[in-house]
């Protein structure tokens, strides 16, 4: 009988101690009603205080009529109810089912909060697991995905339960009719157009044929493949230091050269739990996006480059170094600057510059390079640099910016809006290109200047 097979459950799992609150998700369709009888009638050293929690979408019009029932059953078996109305005002023209869902999730939350009450309990079933499942397979296939629904996992600040898991919705619906107990059916649950009603009416089905214990072997494999990907998990995490990532607010940056030690199975995980790490908001990756970075990863003909993942999220592969975060955008413009000795200039994205002499030098600088100046040097003017434009490596060869920027693998992103300190006559460089016009060894009729730059 289920009420025994029920308690067995419940005493080999132990989710709660007796006496423990508990807010139980109440649609008033077969399941929960069951799932709600089940638990009231528990005998004492097993049954938890039950609160029970029931939104009113407003969608159909017997909500109503499911409504003033619960109502009734609560108060003919004392127990305590809270009711939430989701207002047809506040229905979405689209995606109304996501909608209602985090509605009702945040009602039951509330009512956790208010109850001081640590889980809330959902009359998943079975079939519920099965179709699940069958879902993913057709949608996507992704290993990241497949994982079905969960006994037990963690719910704001308290936990999330679903004790009907191993049994079938025919035997709650058998339960029901042979208890006499009374629930509503959801029309819409037999929609052809939804795709879990086209698999719970005509694939479920056959596949039951084939083996009447299916929901028993759907709920073994989802907790195996739970168990297998949160294995993987913590061996890939171990792996996350050879990465060396950096956090920022809007991006991650790390460093590429440990990962040659890896296989591309281990490369594909670690990137996946880098992703559900600082991205966790976002939807896994796809196995496609994951191949996507190891081609761009392993082309050594592609030194730099960019993969699109998620939201507007890229990969960007520079040199031996990586970045994963939104497209940066030009939040400037390179203006022409005069430089004044020894004070900084500040630029709209917080970058600074400035020439100071020995004696004023600032007590923070990231990078710093000595120049010779004569009268005829002055004004020094930040202005804009081009790829095109060409610096003096000594007194008769010269480079393109362009090949500068090779040579120093500078990143594409640094090259946008570029900018170099200009003398009247040439070009006399910039700190993270490491090299002056000005040669950096004393010169008569010369001054010696610090020419310092940080970046925020």
């Amino acid at each position: 009988m289920l009420e025994q097979a029920f308690q067995t459950h419940l005493q080999k799992e132990q989710f709660w101690h007796a006496g423990d609150k508990v807010v139980v998700a109440t649609s008033t369709g077969v399941d929960s009603m069951v799932l709600l009888w089940l638990l009231s009638h528990l005998p004492k050293k097993l049954r938890p205080q039950v609160i029970v929690a029931h939104v009113n979408h407003e969608l159909r019009a017997q909500s109503t009529a499911e409504e003033a029932y619960l109502r009734r059953f609560c108060q003919e078996h004392a127990l305590p109810l809270h009711i939430q109305h989701w207002a047809q005002a506040s229905h979405p023209k689209t995606g109304i089912e996501s909608a209602a869902r985090h509605f009702r999730y945040a009602f039951f939350h509330q009512v956790m909060q208010t109850e001081v009450a640590h889980y809330l309990v959902t009359a998943h079933h079975g079939d519920d697991q099965l179709e699940t499942l069958l879902m993913k397979l057709v949608r996507s296939g992704e290993l990241h995905e497949m994982r079905g629904i969960r006994q037990v996992r963690p719910f704001k600040t308290g936990t999330l339960i679903r004790p009907l898991l191993p049994f079938s919705k025919q035997q709650l619906r058998d339960y029901a009719d042979q208890i006499g107990l009374g629930y509503y059916e959801d029309q819409t649950n037999q929609a052809p157009t939804v795709l879990r009603n086209r698999m719970r009416h005509a694939v479920v089905p056959l596949l039951k044929q084939e083996n009447p214990h299916l929901i028993q072997n759907a709920n073994r494999f989802s907790q195996s493949l739970i168990q297998l990907v949160a294995q993987q998990d913590e061996l890939t995490a171990a792996l996350l230091p050879l990465l060396a990532i950096k956090g920022h607010s809007t991006a991650i940056e790390g460093r590429l050269d440990q990962l040659d030690a890896l296989n591309q199975p281990q490369q594909r995980a670690l990137w996946q739990l880098v992703w559900q790490r600082y991205f966790k908001a976002l939807p896994a990756l796809k196995l496609t996006q994951l191949m996507q970075v190891q081609q761009l990863l392993a082309n050594p003909q592609k030194p730099q480059g960019q993969v699109a993942l998620n939201n507007g999220v890229i990969f960007e592969k520079q040199y031996r170094y990586f970045r994963i975060g939104r497209q940066p955008t030009a939040d400037f413009s390179v203006e022409t600057r005069t430089l004044t000795v020894n004070e900084w200039l500040r630029l709209k994205n917080g970058e600074q510059i400035g020439i100071f002499d020995i004696d004023h030098l600032p007590n923070q600088v990231q990078r710093q390079q000595v120049v010779w100046l004569a009268p005829k040097d002055w004004p020094l003017q930040l202005s804009a640099l081009q790829a095109t434009d060409r610096i003096m490596l000594d007194k008769t060869h010269h480079k393109t910016i362009h090949r500068l920027w090779i040579d120093t693998k500078t990143p594409q992103s640094k090259r946008q809006n570029a900018w170099a300190i200009w003398t009247p006559n040439q070009l006399l460089g910039r700190p993270d290109l490491r090299i002056s016009a000005l040669f950096n060894h004393e010169q008569t009729g010369k001054i010696r200047y610090i020419l310092c730059y940080l970046e925020d």
